[in-house]
Formats: structure tokens, C-alpha cells, sequence
């Protein structure tokens, strides 16, 4: 009778194993509270209390935190928010990231604000992904 071995795949970006936590922030984890990328999501600066919108002066963040990002003493509680929530473990997925409009294989990613985000992508769409080209063209369509 032959082993049956399960083969870990590691993580591209940080190198962990599957099942094992990312390094915190690999652009590959996942978010514990809202399912997006954890180094690009928003909840950390929710969690912690702050009114983060894209669309207000410095997103609404103390301008310090805007330009250097949070402090150790803030980065601790946010760590300890994070693991009292449970942190999303690397499990490799077969299906890639594909835009929802043209089909485009693992689009380049963008960033626009949420307000405007929720302008132009109707509601069952808004957790999908977009390639650049066809949101400038979902916006040329509706008219900026």
C-alpha cells in the first residue's frame, strides 16, 4: 500500500505553506471580516475606530496615519483584533482572477474610491472583479 502524501503548495508571494498563515500583509491573504485582501481592505482602519472613506481629504484618516501608516501601538491592536477574529490560512485555489465583463485571465488590479466604485458597478456586482479597460469603458458608457 502506497503513502498517500499530500502535496502543500506554497504561497508565490510569501512562501508559506498551505494550511499555515501568509506573512502578515502577502497581497494573497484574505481579510477575516470583509473576504477582500487584507493589505488593501479597509477594515483595519474601521476596526480600530476611524471614518475611512476614499473619498474624504487624507480617506478620512489622521494625516499621519495617511502618509506613514499606523503606528507600532496601533499595528499591535490591529494584530491582536486580527487573531481574536482568526486569520485566513493559505489554501490554494485552481480558479483564477478573472475580469466579470470581458473574461480578461488575472486582470491587472486598480484602485478607484468606494463612492465611485458604487456609481458605475451596479450592487451584484460590486464584489467582482474588473479589468481596467472595460470599468473605463463601464464609465464612458454611463458618462463621467
Amino acid at each position: 500500500m502506497k503513502n498517500n502524501i499530500l502535496k502543500k503548495r506554497i504561497c508565490p508571494i510569501c512562501k508559506t505553506t498551505e494550511g499555515k498563515l501568509h506573512d502578515l500583509y502577502c497581497t494573497l491573504e484574505r481579510c477575516p471580516f470583509c473576504g477582500g485582501q487584507l493589505f488593501s481592505c479597509s477594515c483595519q482602519y474601521k476596526k480600530l475606530g476611524f471614518n475611512h472613506d476614499y473619498d474624504l481629504p487624507c480617506s478620512g484618516l489622521p494625516k499621519d496615519i495617511y502618509e506613514n501608516g499606523l503606528p507600532k501601538k496601533l499595528e499591535k491592536k490591529w494584530q491582536k483584533i486580527l487573531n481574536k477574529k482568526g486569520r485566513v490560512p493559505y489554501i490554494y485555489y485552481i480558479y483564477p482572477n478573472i475580469c466579470a465583463r470581458c473574461g480578461k485571465l488575472r486582470p491587472e488590479m486598480f484602485r478607484v474610491s468606494d463612492g465611485e466604485w458604487s456609481h458605475y458597478i451596479e450592487p451584484k456586482m460590486r464584489r467582482e472583479e474588473v479589468c481596467l479597460k472595460c470599468y473605463i469603458e463601464i464609465k464612458q458608457l454611463i458618462g463621467e
